[in-house]
């Protein structure tokens, strides 16, 4: 008797109103599943395709800055008229693209804030141009003592600064990428919430019109179950590729893409974090700055590609000479750095100069790149926490001045800071 009241209850019409609004439940979530993964998408694409290449234009800015310092130095330092023409087009050239690639950085259509840090970079580098035209001047005028004197007291400290403030763009572009994927990653928890939500919906759906069904039609049932079936296999893989591109996202902030060293950020990370392990074990650590020399003549020869082999064999050399609680890192360019741990300071920094050493011994062998082999060689400035200081900061310039110290010097060899490099 209830089964016929039941049966009457649901007509063919209620049957194909049920079935209607199951396929209707399905396109709705398909279609914001799409528009969801559209999201995710276009994250992805903001992380990678625009502060990605804000980045890397800014990286390229401090690289060319970098490379500019040093040409004053030689400048000051040689008296051949040939050498110091040749030094002073390569500096021009340098400026001129630095300026090329600040063009295509504002052709990014900056943020305020971000328009902001380049302008102060701008302001800071106009102030500090008399300066270095004025050591070039004297160069040209053959007094050289007078040259140096005012690159050593005036420019280069103020081209350290003006270095820095280039950081502060690549720290918030950084912050700016961790915050668009901390978006898309809440893109993602709600597109799995939205699609779970959905598939429970069809399937208490589809339980209420199946009990109808199997009274009615036994073999509809199996089409039921097979749909449900199809649904959440669809619903695992989408849920599979939306973690598959967290990782990824992950990945790109944290690792240099071409070495798959860990990047500035994680760098910066580990450093803090090993200098707080140290106090707690009363011991110390070393941070050594590296530069490869000789890394741009290869890249002017022979190309990018090249280049960038190079770079990737360097981060497999270097890492097998690492002892197990070293981490290994790439700032940018031909720039890593080196963080040596559970340094004692009675050993007369015995353990520092051997690493060191091996570091230089493993980037002084020749290079078989593709089909020519290639050779270059490392600087490597050291400082050591905290018998030279407990500053972060601090601890990175000392070992910046150190490696620009062995460069004047003559290269391919390392220096430990002493405070009359400042």
């Amino acid at each position: 008797m209830f089964i016929d009241k039941f049966t009457k209850m649901f007509s063919n019409r209620g049957i194909a109103t049920g079935f209607g609004f199951i396929i209707l439940l399905m396109l709705i979530q398909t279609v914001l599943a799409l528009w969801r993964f559209n999201d995710v998408k276009t994250e992805f694409v903001k992380v990678v395709d625009v502060y990605n290449v804000r980045m890397q234009l800014v990286q390229k800015m401090r690289v060319i800055s970098r490379e500019r310092a040093p040409i004053l130095f030689s400048m000051v330092s040689t008296d051949d008229a040939f050498e110091i023409d040749d030094l002073k087009t390569e500096f021009g050239s340098l400026g001129s693209s630095f300026l090329g690639y600040r063009k295509q950085l504002v052709a990014t259509n900056l943020s305020a804030q971000e328009q902001k840090l380049l302008d102060h970079h701008r302001e800071f580098a106009r102030s500090i141009v008399p300066g270095q035209r004025r050591v070039i001047e004297l160069v040209e005028d053959e007094q050289y003592s007078a040259a140096q004197d005012l690159l050593v007291k005036e420019v280069s400290p103020n081209q350290i600064i003006a270095l820095s403030k280039l950081d502060d763009l690549i720290a918030y572009e950084s912050n700016n990428s961790h915050k668009a994927m901390d978006k898309a990653k809440k893109l993602f928890d709600t597109t799995r919430r939205d699609l779970l939500l959905a598939t429970f919906l069809g399937v208490i759906i589809s339980i209420a019109i199946g009990i109808f069904v199997s009274i009615r039609f036994s073999h509809f049932i199996k089409t039921l179950k097979k749909n449900k079936d199809d649904l959440e296999i669809t619903v695992a893989e989408r849920t599979k590729d939306l973690v598959e591109v967290n990782k990824q996202l992950q990945h790109l902030a944290h690792y240099d893409v071409l070495t798959g060293l860990p990047n500035r950020s994680s760098f910066l990370g580990y450093l803090s974090q090993g200098m707080k392990e140290m106090d707690s074990k009363n011991k110390g650590l070393a941070l050594l700055f590296i530069d490869l020399d000789g890394f741009k003549s290869i890249n002017d020869d022979y190309g990018h590609d090249y280049g960038d082999e190079i770079l990737r064999q360097v981060a497999t050399r270097v890492g097998e000479t690492l002892r197990n609680d070293d981490v290994f890192a790439r700032l940018g360019g031909d720039e890593f750095t080196l963080v040596a741990q559970n340094i004692v300071a009675s050993d007369d920094n015995k353990a520092v100069k051997i690493v060191a050493d091996k570091v230089i011994e493993a980037l002084s062998q020749p290079f078989d790149v593709i089909d020519a082999q290639c050779h270059i060689g490392s600087s490597i400035g050291i400082a050591l926490y905290p018998s030279q200081t407990k500053d972060l900061d601090e601890l990175i310039s000392f070992a910046d001045t150190a490696m620009y110290a062995v460069k004047r010097s003559g290269k391919n060899n390392y220096k430990m800071y002493e405070s009359s490099m400042s």
